[in-house]
């Protein structure tokens, strides 16, 4: 919903809040590792909204959520995806992962290399290289790196052919 130019509305958890609009709630941990947001400590989010923009994305879209079983919640990776088609190009674009940084990892510059481009699996690797070229992993994360880049590919294949997936698909392809 970052991606989309989401605001959030918040406030404190009695109701009583000033309603304060939020363009993001995350953090990086800094010298406060332990905190996660940008919300006060009796805050919370009661609201989001959506610009009107944001429905020239409502055609081809997906999220992909990559786990290691069916029966945890968390993801390994994940991949937000919307297109706005302009005939046979991608006209605009947004892309954001999960659970690979402290954050959602949002890239601008990224999203500008598919302007003007035809779909496809070259154009969305180079956006998925360009996307990873600075990713350092751990010697426990490291291999979602390439499960990253195998996932931006497969989203925005799944974006563009307006096929977002269903709760019931259980299956890796």
């Amino acid at each position: 919903m970052r991606g989309l130019g989401r605001v959030g509305r918040g406030g404190a958890g009695d109701g009583a809040g000033d309603g304060v609009r939020r363009r993001t709630d995350h953090r990086l941990p800094g010298d406060t590792p332990w905190l996660d947001t940008n919300l006060a400590r009796d805050e919370i989010i009661t609201s989001v909204t959506l610009p009107a923009e944001s429905a020239a994305f409502s055609e081809n879209y997906t999220y992909l959520k990559l786990r290691d079983r069916h029966s945890y919640a968390f993801a390994l990776v994940s991949v937000a995806a919307g297109l706005r088609m302009e005939g046979g190009v991608i006209g605009e674009a947004r892309i954001a992962l999960g659970s690979v940084a402290h954050k959602p990892w949002w890239d601008e510059s990224a999203e500008a290399l598919l302007r003007g481009q035809a779909p496809g699996p070259e154009a969305f690797g180079r956006v998925a290289d360009h996307i990873l070229a600075d990713a350092k992993g751990t010697p426990n994360s490291s291999f979602k790196i390439g499960l990253a880049r195998k996932a931006i590919v497969r989203a925005l294949a799944q974006a563009t052919a307006s096929t977002p997936p269903r709760p019931s698909d259980k299956h890796y392809q």
